[in-house]
């Protein structure tokens, strides 16, 4: 069946980090609307994002969230519960959890996938993580085939539905990494790709990380 294009969707994306920039930048200029959030307080509100596109909605999580059927949480692995706890009554609805536990040490190692369901209650929570700026370590093929995006979720809806999504800004190849169990491995691999950047850009890196304690 070829892909189709979806009309404009209502998208809440929910944290301060570069991955909630960087969704918000390619869904608005895929067309759909962004509620963007960080925290419940409006004092809080920031344009983190400038909205050059005029379809992005500066709000709190609550807010985000209901008026959305498509959620992104891009905060930090430690922030993931406060936020989860404000999203409401999300229990049909696809979330999407785009976190990385790469700079957290040991000690605060977060199971975000667990979390969001047994604080939401949703079935169709999915993990994604997208080899975008890992080209130089490696080439992401799996069985034989060039891989953009990995998917991990036990639903079938919230893998397709993101498939999708992500079709619309950019994705073209994806790798279904299974269900839920496989989590502890998905993080792992992660942080190894992670650590074999740093190694081979250390000045690169130490930039990024400077930059962000300063936002």
């Amino acid at each position: 069946m070829d892909f189709k294009k979806l009309v404009s969707l209502n998208i809440a994306i929910i944290g301060e980090t570069e991955a909630a920039e960087m969704y918000a930048r390619a869904f608005t200029s895929a067309g759909h609307v962004v509620h963007m959030a960080c925290s419940e307080d409006e004092n809080r509100l920031q344009k983190a994002v400038p909205d050059i596109y005029g379809n992005i909605n500066y709000t709190t999580i609550s807010e985000a969230a209901s008026m959305s059927d498509f959620i992104l949480l891009a905060t930090t692995p430690k922030d993931v519960r406060e936020a989860s706890y404000w999203l409401g009554d999300v229990r049909r609805k696809v979330i999407v959890d785009v976190t990385a536990n790469v700079h957290a040490p040991d000690n605060e190692q977060v199971r975000t996938v667990c979390a969001i369901k047994a604080i939401t209650g949703s079935e169709h929570v999915i993990k994604v993580f997208h080899t975008s700026g890992y080209e130089s370590i490696l080439q992401p093929l799996f069985n034989g085939a060039r891989v953009d995006m990995l998917l991990l979720s036990d639903s079938k809806k919230a893998k397709e539905i993101t498939r999708i999504m992500a079709i619309e800004i950019g994705a073209k190849y994806f790798y279904d990494f299974g269900g839920s169990e496989n989590i502890p491995l998905f993080n792992e691999m992660t942080r190894v790709w992670r650590k074999l950047y740093v190694a081979q850009h250390p000045q690169r890196v130490q930039t990024n990380d400077n930059n962000i304690a300063q936002t």
